[in-house]
């Protein structure tokens, strides 16, 4: 069964939200893009490779919102290369 991007970005959207909210810290935006947080503050401060944030007031630090973090996941995934074995 093929889901096209229509049909998945609600969603992945709808379970991100249900297991972390809307706002997503940096260590739990890692753990869903599977990638250490190092790496994800590194890829923020050079603006490369990175989805969309906001900056956080006080503690907060950087957040990221449900739908950017699904958006840069689609976007990845069709830039991906399938192979065959």
């Amino acid at each position: 069964m093929q889901l096209t991007n229509n049909e998945l970005l609600p969603l992945m959207i709808q379970s991100l939200i249900q297991k972390y909210g809307l706002l997503l810290t940096s260590a739990q935006t890692a753990e869903v893009l599977g990638i250490s947080t190092r790496t994800l503050d590194e890829r923020r401060k050079n603006c490369v490779d990175c989805p969309e944030y906001i900056e956080g007031q006080g503690k907060k630090g950087f957040m990221f919102p449900v739908q950017n973090i699904v958006a840069y996941q689609l976007k990845k995934a069709q830039q991906s290369v399938k192979t065959l074995f």
